[in-house]
């Protein structure tokens, strides 16, 4: 579950930070919400605003004057945004997320041998609960005694990737110790079989779990800060990142994570990702290496030379180059696209929900929203000093805290805020 980061640093404001104290948000009457709506949505200034979309969408011309004096204007996190603007800028903040969000399930179903059916309802529970409790996230709802209920910040919800290298040490154990079984072919090879009981005591766990940052968000922020400090968060977070490099980016770069980068002479995995592919390849070959430094190479130029809005989607872009390629190449098998259903819904596929208790632990410490929290805070112009942050981060953690117990009702892994929000802010507002 998710509590506190690495970026804790960030919870000290610079001298010269300036809080918009006019973007305090003033309580109107039904009817003057409604003038207001009428007047937003009738009206060329509701739809348009006076805001340089050109700025937005238009790439700089490199070297220029205007490449280095780009400077937009800032809406303040309850200041009024013209319906297309905000529209715009959504849209970016949904496509930046979605990799973030589809990528754990898309690693769980994977290192769980999960075919491709419950894989793709993964993917899906994971988009509908992350939508429904970033919601949450984002509202601020006074509670009894002073406190509150998400942070009042523009936030997202996702799958902590935390939670990965978590889950992915709790899945190497559940094999180990027979829990999920695995089968041992002719030439020595040891092929996980499908284990969504696996996935169902990591539900269950994170449910329990949850329980625990319920109970943190009532502890006063200070004393949070004390008991982790950032040399801990830091490091531990650090590590997070280095092993998912390691042990799935790197490997997936050469073909596959899933047992092809051990050349087996024979099995599925013979050849990466499976020998049922399109095209199959030896892990690292010159293709699978081109394809990633392709896609890694339209993400740095994006960054380099993108619109503003280009630069907030560059991963979405690099994707997207790289499935354009691979498709034209016949490396895309899309019969699973056809055959996916048009919409699904939570509870299509369901899991057994147990508790695993070795990882009750693991899953309890890993945490992580405070440091997201305050960067929001910061992108935002919010001071991150005082009594009102301190709700924040508060309503912030029993925000994730509660998000963590309905997650695991909603079939997935658990949620935690996301820092993402920085792109949007600087980017489009």
């Amino acid at each position: 579950m998710s509590a506190i980061e690495d970026s804790q640093p960030r919870a000290i404001a610079s001298p010269a930070l300036q809080v918009d104290t006019s973007s305090i948000p003033q309580k109107q009457s039904l009817g003057e919400r409604l003038i207001a709506s009428k007047r937003k949505l009738t009206t060329r200034n509701g739809w348009l605003g006076d805001y340089n979309y050109s700025w937005l969408c238009l790439p700089p011309v490199p070297f220029s004057k205007a490449y280095n004096e780009r400077s937009p204007p800032f809406y303040g996190l309850n200041d009024d945004l013209p319906v297309v603007l905000a529209a715009a800028t959504g849209l970016q903040h949904a496509l930046a997320m979605l990799a973030g969000l589809i990528t754990p399930p898309i690693i769980f179903a994977s290192a769980l041998n999960l075919d491709s059916v419950t894989s793709a309802y993964m993917i899906s529970a994971s988009l509908i609960g992350c939508g429904i409790l970033s919601l949450v996230q984002m509202s601020r709802m006074r509670l009894f005694g002073g406190y509150y209920l998400g942070t009042g910040l523009i936030s997202v919800v996702g799958t902590s990737f935390s939670t990965l290298s978590t889950a992915n040490a709790i899945f190497d154990a559940m094999y180990a110790d027979g829990t999920c079984t695995s089968t041992t072919l002719a030439d020595g090879t040891i092929q996980r079989n499908a284990c969504p009981e696996a996935y169902g005591k990591l539900l269950g766990t994170s449910l329990i779990c949850s329980f625990l940052e319920m109970f943190l968000a009532f502890v006063p922020p200070r004393t949070l800060k004390r008991i982790f400090p950032p040399i801990i968060t830091g490091t531990v977070v650090l590590l997070i990142g280095a092993s998912l490099v390691g042990s799935s980016g790197a490997l997936s770069w050469g073909g596959g994570s899933n047992g092809c980068q051990n050349f087996p002479a024979s099995g599925i995995f013979q050849l990466c990702p499976t020998i049922f592919a399109p095209r199959p390849l030896p892990w690292g070959s010159p293709e699978f290496i081109g394809l990633g430094f392709l896609s890694f190479i339209s993400i740095v130029l994006t960054e380099m030379f993108g619109s503003p809005f280009m630069k907030n989607i560059s991963i979405i872009v690099g994707l997207a180059v790289g499935c354009i390629v691979a498709g034209a190449t016949g490396y895309i098998d899309s019969s699973s696209i056809k055959t996916a259903p048009a919409i699904t819904f939570l509870w299509v596929h369901t899991f057994k929900i147990s508790v695993y208790p070795p990882a009750i632990l693991p899953i309890s410490l890993a945490m992580e929203a405070m440091g997201d929290i305050t960067a929001s805070a910061e992108v935002s112009r919010v001071d991150v000093r005082g009594v009102e942050f301190d709700s924040r981060i508060q309503g912030g953690i029993l925000s994730d805290g509660i998000g963590g117990f309905f997650s695991a009702l909603f079939t997935v892994a658990p949620l935690s805020v996301f820092a993402q929000v920085r792109h949007m802010t600087s980017y489009a507002s």
